[in-house]
């Protein structure tokens, strides 16, 4: 059985995720970007335009993943920044870490290879400020017949 990093913050979560079907397991990060975006406030044409695929309502479009890469990569740069510059997770940083982890969470939701969905899911639960909301919405997803 492979280790899940959500292993390390829910095995109830992990068990339902590996008990899962692909098409619960796209829902779940659906279900779990949408809380991951919105508690951390992340906006943009991009995110607005992962949203969209992952509900079914555009195409495939090539360049929304690496752009969500690409942003998660500045969240994430001005995140070590504040921490470095206040040697210390100041309340700013955390808005960076937070909208970081939903940009990365959106791009594992939106990659090719479904074995990626769990990484969407445990990004997105870190994103959130209420990580138990956020793993309840999950795994009610990957739970739904």
């Amino acid at each position: 059985m492979e280790t899940l990093r959500l292993d390390a913050i829910s095995a109830s979560l992990a068990g339902a995720y590996r008990e899962a079907n692909d098409d619960q397991r796209q829902h779940a990060a659906l279900a779990a970007c949408v809380v991951a975006v919105t508690q951390a406030g992340l906006q943009g044409a991009e995110v607005d335009a992962a949203l969209a695929i992952l509900r079914h309502e555009a195409g495939e479009q090539p360049d929304v993943r690496p752009e969500l890469d690409r942003l998660a990569g500045q969240l994430d740069e001005e995140y070590f920044k504040l921490t470095e510059a206040a040697d210390a997770i100041t309340p700013e940083a955390l808005v960076f870490f937070r909208k970081a982890r939903a940009a990365a969470a959106l791009a594992f939701a939106l990659s090719p290879d479904s074995r990626q969905l769990h990484e969407a899911l445990y990004e997105a639960i870190a994103a959130s400020s209420s990580q138990p909301e956020a793993m309840r919405v999950a795994e009610k997803a990957l739970r739904a017949i």
